[in-house]
């Protein structure tokens, strides 16, 4: 391959910082000083990967993060000290990762990363997501498949963490050539496995091997003579069966070589927004220790007509007395509760006590005000240790994969292309991960979209409708259809005039909680979303 022209030219300075790098078989130093990679997220593990991208020479960072530093990122973001609070981590972040290597170049956002035009994420060979956000980790899905653009996506809870490398199916390198991926054996034994699978028992091909089954099951000291006379011959059959079925029709699998299953794959329906929670909680009955904090806050917003500063202590003492006063109702509840009717008034005392005990641990005890910031603040529990963990293999993919593209490697990229992270245990587990055909990201459906709602238990159509819209503004009442997939009911049709009633509770249509409507638009000519489809999960509170 002719190799591309250098754009960014290495310092005399810069070659002396990386020469140990230059020991590694296949390095090519000019490859990271002409690569540009896109962080989304400047936390614990944006800290991490970009320190070690900048020490690593990398010509450009684009870093976007629209939140503030605050004082628990101290202990966990290395990038940010003592009086650095209250400044973006985009703009703090440039500044230290610049001091690491001020050699390369860094361009700074500080909003939404769905408002940063997509000409950056074009400029960029690798785009990093270190998010705490799912609708964010979608959008930032969506756009790199779009876009042909490999996505390292990672996150952490407390011990454990994750890693997935995602390659859409039109990704590139440098000479136009589509990126290779895993193994075509892989193919064929994930294929042969589908076949013994849907093994048909009514075949008189495969009667043999059922019956040698079941002779293994009542002679088990026979098991290795009956599997050598009757079964193997049929899965050699069924292997070389999956092995001309992807050799005689490549092409249908060769995407499969080129790519990964993408983040949609994974996480085909996003959980509920936590705002639809807290409203349902107001109306309903809170019955967990967090619905009691989420009742407290929205019980301060209904008095002060806004949320309550985090940062104010006396605004969340205020809050926390509310959701004081929720979790003490919450646990009368259920003590009353799991006293039968015959027992009340007769229960020993020392029984009393200790369903007492019982209830105080199973819902834990008084919040205390980091209790509710962290609960109010959906906080995530993390420790440095594991973000550096997961944030170095993020770097290493992001390392091998800015080689791959370039024509060149320094090594394969990880198959399976999803790793899971045990701190606990100190493990790491490859998790074979499959493309989903129906994935609303890079499979058929795509053009759809899954999502939860949260509603009261008596919502109304009219509720359902306020729900998804919260999740996606431009949905109206005039443009689309609700409908129950299984039994075909019109839920909500403005084509009819008793179709548009939005009066009707959702009880009326037999829908219980976790039961799925779907939306449909039919209007053809709908230019306003890309998604003509919702498939909503109701959850009711």
């Amino acid at each position: 391959m002719k190799k591309k022209k250098s754009e960014r030219i290495l310092s005399q300075e810069e070659k002396e910082r990386t020469k140990r790098q230059k020991l590694i078989q296949g390095w090519d130093q000019e490859v990271i000083k002409n690569s540009t990679v896109f962080i989304a997220g400047i936390g614990a593990l944006g800290c991490e990967v970009g320190k070690d991208l900048a020490l690593s020479g990398i010509g450009k960072l684009i870093l976007c993060d629209m939140d503030r530093i605050e004082t628990s990122n101290l202990s966990r973001q290395m990038l940010f000290y003592k009086g650095d609070e209250g400044r973006f981590k985009a703009d703090v972040g440039a500044e230290r990762l610049k001091l690491m290597n001020p050699f390369m170049d860094i361009e700074v956002f500080t909003i939404p990363l769905q408002q940063i035009p997509m000409d950056k994420y074009k400029e960029c060979q690798i785009v990093i997501a270190a998010l705490d956000n799912v609708q964010a980790r979608m959008d930032l899905n969506k756009f790199c498949l779009k876009l042909g653009i490999p996505l390292i996506e990672a996150g952490t809870v407390g011990f454990d963490g994750h890693v997935q490398v995602i390659i859409p199916e039109n990704t590139k390198d440098i000479s136009g050539k589509p990126l290779s991926f895993g193994n075509k054996d892989k193919i064929i034994e994930d294929l042969f496995n589908e076949y013994v699978w849907d093994l048909d028992k009514n075949n008189e091909e495969f009667r043999e091997y059922f019956q040698a089954q079941r002779e293994i099951e009542i002679l088990e000291q026979q098991i290795e003579n009956i599997k050598t006379k009757n079964i193997d011959p049929v899965l050699e059959k069924l292997k070389i069966g999956a092995k001309n079925e992807v050799e005689n029709n490549y092409v249908k699998y060769e995407k499969y070589l080129q790519s990964t299953p993408c983040y949609r794959c994974v996480v085909p329906i996003p959980p509920p927004l936590q705002n639809q929670v807290a409203a349902c909680t107001l109306k309903g009955v809170p019955r967990t220790r967090e619905h009691c904090a989420i009742r407290g806050e929205v019980m301060y917003i209904k008095k002060h007509d806004r949320q309550p500063d985090y940062d104010n202590i006396e605004e969340m003492k205020e809050t926390l007395e509310y959701a004081k006063k929720e979790l003490e109702e919450l646990r009368a509840r259920v003590l009353d509760e799991n006293i039968p009717p015959e027992m009340k008034g007769k229960i020993e005392e020392s029984e009393l006590i200790k369903l007492k005990e019982n209830i105080f641990e199973t819902f834990g005890g008084d919040f205390a005000l980091e209790d509710m910031e962290n609960i109010l603040g959906n906080k995530i529990p993390a420790i440095q240790s594991v973000s550096s963990i997961i944030a170095s293999i993020q770097s290493q993919e992001a390392t091998k994969l800015l080689f791959l593209l370039a024509g060149t490697s320094v090594g394969p990229i990880m198959d399976p292309s999803y790793v899971n992270y045990s701190g606990i245990y100190g493990l790491f587990e490859q998790v074979p991960i499959s493309r989903n055909e129906e994935c609303v990201g890079c499979g058929s459906k795509q053009g759809q979209e899954n999502i939860t709602v949260v509603v009261p238990n008596d919502a109304t159509v009219g509720e359902l409708f306020k729900a998804i819209r919260e999740i996606n503004s431009k949905i109206n009442d005039v443009d689309w259809i609700i409908t129950n997939p299984l039994t075909k009911q019109f839920i909500f049709n403005p084509l009819f005039e008793r179709g548009r009633t939005q009066n009707r509770k959702l009880s009326e249509f037999k829908l219980k909680n976790l039961d799925e409507v779907v939306l449909t638009t039919f209007k053809k000519d709908q230019q306003d979303s890309e998604i003509k489809q919702f498939n909503i999960i109701i959850h009711m509170i």
